[in-house]
């Protein structure tokens, strides 16, 4: 083979095995999950051609937790054909019966569901109980099974980043998971996206379209959002109107863009929603985002929305 076409063929294949920076979130496969789902939780058959293609283009982990219904189970029984690297979280149980649920039981059952003799990364869900009585006692185990070889990461999910310094003095985490979208900047803003960075702190990020409110259609946004926050909605479609952009690509490309974030999780309900990200993940995309942040909790986190 001419060495030049020898050349370009390496070149080519390295490029195509390329890690994806798009990490596959699972809170659907357990649970009716976001806003704009009408489809509920995903088929078996849909299940796996969307882990399969997953694979395929070398989106590496999936995320899931011990409180997204039987989601560890889904993906236990389907993932033994396909190399992942699984991160879930735990911990919800541990504000209510305490050390009676220790650590090391609740990671031994997540191991059991996912059928892994491993987890790369294991992320306490609520982790302001480390503050708390038992809080030593609960990174005494986390390190535990790290040493053990059981986990290969232990880190903390939060819903913004003032936690961060008290906790930091506690634990030597080595990933957190943040919520990070174009409302939604706290992590960046606050300055902690570079202090992570700075310890080598793994850094992902979740709702990037904020349970799918950023991808909404005007007409069919709730009051709720259209008559407490009208400016930076109005500011969000004028936006995209003015750039003759789509939501998607510009939602999901703004947190791709940012170098200090590892993975960007999301949730898919199909194959060609995955394909479509995966697509937007390899394009290019030449616009400079809006500048809408928001500190509004009422807005920026979900768990605080009336929208009944």
């Amino acid at each position: 083979m001419n060495k030049a076409i020898l050349l370009t063929s390496l070149i080519n294949c390295a490029m195509n095995k390329t890690i994806s920076k798009l990490a596959l979130g699972s809170a659907n496969f357990g649970l009716d999950y976001g806003l704009s789902n009408v489809s509920g939780k995903i088929s078996e058959t849909k299940l796996d051609n969307i882990l399969s293609l997953a694979n395929k283009s070398h989106v590496e982990v999936i995320d899931t937790a011990q409180a997204y219904g039987d989601s560890e189970l889904r993906v236990g029984a389907l993932c033994s054909d396909y190399s992942f690297k699984i991160v879930t979280k735990i911990g919800v149980e541990l504000e209510n019966y305490g050390v009676k649920n220790s650590i090391s039981g609740l990671v031994d059952q997540s191991l059991k569901r996912i059928k892994q003799p491993q987890l790369y990364a294991v992320l306490l869900h609520r982790p302001e109980i480390l503050l708390g009585d038992e809080g030593s006692k609960i990174i005494k185990e986390l390190r535990s099974l790290k040493d053990q070889g059981i986990i290969c990461k232990v880190g903390i999910s939060i819903y913004s980043p003032e936690i961060l310094g008290e906790i930091s003095k506690l634990f030597q985490f080595d990933i957190v998971q943040a919520p990070f979208n174009i409302f939604d900047q706290q992590i960046s803003l606050s300055g902690w996206s570079y202090k992570l960075k700075e310890c080598g702190v793994e850094i992902h990020t979740r709702s990037v379209f904020l349970q799918g409110l950023l991808l909404m259609q005007k007409p069919n946004l709730h009051t709720y959002f259209s008559s407490n926050w009208p400016e930076l909605f109005d500011g969000w479609y004028e936006f995209l109107r003015d750039n003759n952009v789509d939501a998607l690509d510009v939602a999901l490309k703004f947190a791709l863009k940012q170098d200090w974030i590892d993975k960007v999780v999301v949730g898919v309900d199909s194959v060609s929603q995955l394909r479509t990200l995966i697509e937007i993940e390899k394009a290019s995309l030449a616009i400079n985002f809006p500048q809408l942040s928001c500190n509004d909790l009422k807005l920026i986190n979900p768990s605080k929305w009336n929208v009944v």
